[in-house]
């Protein structure tokens, strides 16, 4: 017997289960350990997670959100996907039962006023990448993530901006102006990350004319990845580094098997003439405050075309490439970049 039905907190363990059969990455394997598989709902007003069901047991997952945001600047209804997936031996046959889900979700997006449909994918998730365009979505936008190490060193005395959070966020509106996929709601993710204590600041360096910022988001308290698979390349870099780094300032890189805490970086500006290479010298600060916190791994999030900001190179580095779906719901026009990050869709 198959059966679909909106999830509930007695799911918890069977959702976490199913979500470890799928650990992130090709390269670097990582899967996400964490107790609550309902901390990406809690961060939306309007949030469901389906199940599929057959013969009592969960096979499959589909989870979104609905957001109102701007698209050439006036306000649209969009559905967000967060979570897609099948039980391991039954997504292999692709059985018509996940694609009921997918349809019962869709009447769900659709019913709720969606115009469209987006998610991200990594881009070397072949099988996620297929049931993407299977269903009718097609990639429209690229971002990157770049991840670094936390440093030791001396960690620098930085304002992470919480006592003005609602100027700074406004600041940061006013740079974004009303790029697509930017949420109506702007404030609440900075609000809501703040009264949870997932925001650890908004952090700046200004010399000059230029200018570099970004705002940190430490999500230990809610999860941590584990290495299930390493390249050669770093786990050599790892026999080096790793004795040394207990005494002199080099990055330290987690071991296969290890767990590791992340601190997030986004809303990444830079101004000015010298505003890549003071983002540079801020993430260098930030790592050493990570380390400080107890932070293994920094992320920096950005879109490839994003007008505010562009990746520094560093060393070792590991970058790893998303590719933003969509799905037209109504007519067959479908949002023009520059697109806009929002950190509850990560």
């Amino acid at each position: 017997m198959f059966r679909i039905r909106e999830a509930t907190q007695d799911d918890n363990d069977a959702l976490l289960h199913l979500e470890g059969q799928s650990p992130q990455g090709t390269g670097i394997s990582i899967i996400i350990d964490r107790d609550d598989y309902f901390y990406r709902s809690q961060l939306h007003d309007r949030s469901k997670v389906l199940i599929a069901e057959e013969h009592g047991k969960l096979v499959g997952i589909m989870a979104y959100a609905i957001k109102d945001i701007l698209v050439d600047g006036e306000t649209k209804r969009a559905a967000y996907f967060y979570d897609l997936r099948g039980e391991a031996t039954y997504r292999r046959s692709m059985k018509r039962g996940l694609f009921r889900l997918w349809r019962t979700a869709l009447e769900g997006m659709e019913d709720a006023g969606a115009s469209f449909i987006y998610g991200h994918v990594k881009a070397d998730n072949i099988d996620s990448m297929n049931v993407s365009t299977k269903v009718g979505a097609q990639p429209i936008s690229t971002f990157d993530i770049l991840s670094l190490p936390s440093l030791q060193g001396r960690p620098p005395e930085l304002d992470p901006h919480l006592g003005s959070l609602a100027d700074e966020v406004e600041k940061i509106s006013s740079l974004v102006g009303t790029r697509n996929l930017k949420p109506c709601d702007f404030s609440t993710p900075y609000e809501r990350g703040a009264e949870l204590g997932y925001l650890r600041g908004i952090f700046r360096i200004e010399r000059g004319d230029s200018m570099a910022q970004v705002s940190a988001w430490d999500l230990s308290s809610i999860y941590r990845g584990r290495v299930l698979r390493m390249p050669l390349s770093l786990r050599v870099l790892a026999g080096v580094f790793n004795p040394l780094s207990a005494a002199v300032p080099v990055p330290r890189i987690p071991r296969v098997g290890e767990q590791m805490t992340y601190l997030q970086l986004f809303d990444s500006i830079c101004q000015g003439r010298r505003g890549v290479a003071l983002l540079k010298e801020l993430i260098q600060q930030l790592r050493r405050m990570a380390y400080a916190d107890g932070i293994d791994i920094l992320t920096l999030f950005t879109y490839t075309d994003d007008p505010l900001a562009k990746l520094p190179r560093f060393f070792p580095e590991q970058i790893l490439h998303y590719n933003t779906m969509m799905l037209p719901l109504c007519g067959n026009e479908l949002p023009e970049r520059p697109f806009y990050l929002d950190i509850r869709d990560i």
